[in-house]
């Protein structure tokens, strides 16, 4: 199964022959057998004619709307994965506070567990000493956060742990990209330029994963409702951020895949965006990260790609909601 991602603007996207075809304004087209695709993601201005939207909606293909810098515009997608019951349990587990507060610890201390196991991977031959003085401290972080007693300390202890985190990897990364903090609406610099267009990458694979457990992806369990805001996928990419995001945006800045003239500045706002030509790269390696395949992974046998174990993680959630019982549910820890 494939995921299709349309960054061309001019792109004529249509269902032929049971083949989707996404023609490019100077004739090239890319073909995929619609039986093979899992997903449709258009970046930018294209056009996509009636009888694909109705082929897609029918066979249960959802298609995602982004900017070339990452904005979601919105999505088409079909109503046949919608568990309705499910739904109703998942809203009374967000009513459950003690179901909310056990599934929190779980999401953040995962977190926070990928965030030293990052750190310490990319601290080999650097200043391996300052980097086990960071990880020391988010250490301890993280056991407050497993003897937390409400959401706010939890969300506290995760704002704690994270900025010493991005402390930690701007020591680690080449002098060129080195940042001040996390920054976002606007990112300030190309790490965090990187790090904003692939959380948004992300949280939509995680909807996309949400929505085909039939659970209700606006229905937080962690995360507060907010309008417009996808709160159960956010809770869900939690762990996933340094996993994915983080190590994928290092590794291209450190390997040089992406130059300083790659990105550019918006004088309005000051934010710093990757030039709409190298978008389709960025995508390209995201696409390839969750591809790969990891044996690395706790709680999941054998060898798994990001993807798929993404989706396994989900369907755990949506037992421990389906339960209400935060057992079934462990957060993915890499070793």
């Amino acid at each position: 199964m494939s995921y299709l991602y349309v960054t061309e603007p001019g792109t004529r996207i249509q269902i032929k022959d049971r083949q989707i075809i996404a023609e490019k304004k100077d004739g090239l087209k890319i073909m995929l057998p619609i039986e093979k695709l899992e997903g449709l993601i258009i970046v930018g201005n294209s056009w996509m004619n009636a009888g694909c939207a109705v082929e897609l909606l029918e066979r249960g293909i959802p298609v995602t709307y982004l900017s070339s810098r990452g904005r979601f515009f919105g999505r088409l997608e079909s109503t046949r994965h919608i568990n309705i019951e499910r739904q109703r349990e998942q809203f009374r587990c967000g009513d459950d506070a003690k179901f909310c507060l056990s599934m929190a610890i779980k999401f953040i201390s995962g977190k926070i567990h990928n965030q030293i196991v990052v750190l310490r991977r990319f601290s080999r031959n650097r200043d391996r000493q300052k980097t086990e003085e960071i990880v020391e401290f988010i250490k301890k972080i993280k056991e407050k956060t497993e003897t937390a007693s409400s959401i706010e300390q939890i969300m506290g202890y995760e704002g704690t742990a994270s900025k010493k985190y991005f402390e930690g990897l701007s020591l680690l990364i080449d002098r060129e990209f080195r940042f001040n903090g996390r920054t976002r609406m606007p990112p300030r610099d190309p790490f965090n330029s990187l790090l904003s267009f692939g959380y948004t990458l992300l949280l939509y694979e995680a909807y996309t994963a949400v929505v085909n457990k039939g659970l209700h992806p606006y229905a937080g369990i962690m995360h507060k409702d907010r309008q417009g805001h996808p709160a159960l996928a956010s809770d869900l990419i939690e762990e996933w951020r340094p996993i994915i995001v983080d190590s994928l945006s290092f590794s291209l800045l450190e390997k040089g895949t992406f130059k300083k003239e790659d990105f550019i500045k918006n004088e309005k706002n000051g934010g710093v965006y990757l030039d709409k030509n190298q978008t389709k790269k960025f995508i390209k390696e995201f696409e390839k990260k969750l591809r790969t395949e990891a044996g690395y992974l706790e709680n999941i046998k054998g060898r798994m790609s990001f993807r798929r174990a993404l989706q396994h993680q989900t369907g755990m959630l949506a037992k421990a909601i389906e339960n209400r019982e935060t057992s079934f549910y462990n957060p993915v820890k890499i070793r």
